[in-house]
């Protein structure tokens, strides 16, 4: 009897080790979040060409629309001006902020089994969506040369209804639209004067206030709309004759306050006046249009040559400054944006400051002189940053996880969100600067901005995200038509 039950306790441990094992679950490990995306396992698209020119510094003049469309500012400086250098990706300002590593285990991505090669690969899924994101979408000067130019009010009204209508479908929930490119408005103002891109003539009134409309057609759309402005820029040729004699640009040329160079014509930032003009304009803007938010680009300092502002930095190191001509400028800007953030607060303080500074951080620092790193750790700078990471996660100098972590880790206030700048205008296009192994990365892939979006969504300062630009998406080139379509039908996936 005694042997019986031995045998039939064995028998219940055999058993209850095979259930054990039988029940475990599977350890299935997503590469798909760490930008390990096969071609075998993508959709190849095979149209690689493209309208939008990257890495190339603008050059084109204001005025000139088939060169600007195809050279456009955020197009280039966040994403080819970071990643066609070989610079480091961290600069002197964020040292305390050391890139991490993402693994997959931080992701709530749903993969496929990779053992099954013989079947199609699921949609990347998402299992997180945090409350309140921001979806936004960048609408550029260059949208309006073809549905505000020479419109009329009507005509416009239409076309921009039209716009926020299809991002409101596809559950986008913000616009930042370009309302100062240049030292020029495409509203009402009594400091800077009618846009180039309103009538085809800078100073020419069209006959409506085109902002007015954003304003009212978008929240009629329940969109959020943020005003964006270039601070500095006032023409991107270095052709005088084109600025309006009712511009302040125009009555400060040859004072040292605007600085001609042969790719651009530029307000000053190390000009007391230049500074108190900025928010001045952002303060008209503030108070006459129920705005969201307030929202500047990455052009900052243009140069790093020592000549832009050599007699102001004179002046300043005759008078005991001890700061050196790199961190002068910094202060310069800091001191512009710590003004603009004061300046919206006492005029409407759920209005918010965003800034949108490129991708590298060390060329933000040492080139464009705009200290992120103090921005995000210190009080009164801004309510978020939208960094333009336009890199793919196989990119040579800038890989876009490293990137990532690179500006979430930065932010030290509770109160700074992070936005991620996407670039929607790559999908299906070559990749010039990003090295052997990410330049067809857009071309064999086509969830990358979905996978990004995902990715970001696991970072503890993420709030949102921004395409650039609202073309890319609804009116892409023909050569990459097909590869744009499939890059948003997975990105749908995930809202």
């Amino acid at each position: 009897m005694k042997k019986r039950i031995c045998v039939f306790l064995a028998f219940l441990m055999i058993f209850s080790l095979f259930g054990c094992a039988a029940e475990e679950p599977e350890i299935i490990e997503n590469e798909t979040v760490l930008g390990n995306f096969s071609s075998e396992s993508s959709s190849v698209i095979q149209e690689s060409s493209g309208s939008e020119v990257q890495s190339v510094p603008e050059s084109s003049g204001s005025e000139t629309s088939s060169s600007e469309s195809s050279s456009e500012s955020k197009a280039e400086s966040g994403s080819s001006s970071s990643s066609e250098k070989t610079e480091e990706s961290s600069s002197s300002s964020s040292s305390s902020s050391q890139e991490s590593e993402s693994s997959s285990e931080s992701s709530s991505v749903s993969s496929s089994s990779e053992s099954s090669s013989s079947e199609t690969e699921e949609p990347v899924q998402n299992t997180y969506m945090p409350s309140g994101e921001t979806r936004a979408v960048w609408i550029s000067y260059l949208e309006y040369q073809s549905v505000l130019q020479g419109k009329t009010e009507k005509q416009f009204r239409s076309n921009i209804r039209t716009m926020f209508g299809n991002l409101a479908a596809d559950s986008f929930n913000t616009v930042f639209v370009h309302v100062r490119s240049h030292s020029d408005a495409m509203y009402e103002s009594d400091i800077f004067p009618w846009s180039v891109y309103c009538t085809g003539t800078e100073g020419k009134n069209p006959g409506f206030d085109s902002l007015e409309i954003m304003v009212s057609e978008a929240h009629s759309a329940g969109l959020k709309i943020e005003a964006w402005i270039n601070p500095y820029r006032v023409k991107g040729n270095s052709n005088t004759e084109k600025i309006a004699k009712s511009s302040p640009a125009y009555k400060w040329l040859g004072t040292g306050k605007v600085i001609v160079l042969d790719n651009g014509i530029f307000y000053n930032p190390a000009d007391e006046e230049v500074i108190e003009l900025i928010v001045s304009g952002v303060e008209e803007i503030v108070r006459n249009y129920e705005v969201d938010g307030i929202h500047f680009d990455d052009y900052f300092y243009p140069t790093t040559a020592e000549s832009f502002d050599k007699t102001y930095y004179n002046e300043y190191k005759a008078g005991g400054g001890k700061l050196s001509l790199a961190a002068w400028r910094r202060q310069n800007v800091n001191v512009l944006i710590k003004s603009v953030y004061s300046a919206i607060k006492a005029i409407d303080s759920s209005c918010r400051f965003g800034i949108s500074p490129g991708g590298n951080t060390d060329r933000n620092y040492n080139s464009l002189y705009c200290d992120v790193y103090t921005w995000v750790t210190s009080k009164g700078y801004v309510d978020y940053i939208c960094p333009q990471l336009y890199y793919g996660f196989n990119n040579r100098d800038c890989p876009y996880l490293d990137v990532l972590s690179e500006f979430n880790n930065m932010i030290t206030r509770s109160e700074v969100e992070l936005i991620i700048g996407l670039a929607a205008y790559k999908a299906g296009a070559e990749d010039t600067y990003a090295g052997e192994n990410g330049k067809k990365e857009w071309i064999n892939n086509n969830d990358i901005l979905a996978r990004q979006i995902i990715a970001a969504r696991n970072e503890s300062r993420y709030s949102g995200f921004a395409m650039y630009r609202y073309d890319s998406l609804y009116n892409p080139a023909s050569g990459v038509k097909k590869a744009v379509a499939a890059e948003i039908e997975n990105l749908f996936d995930i809202f």
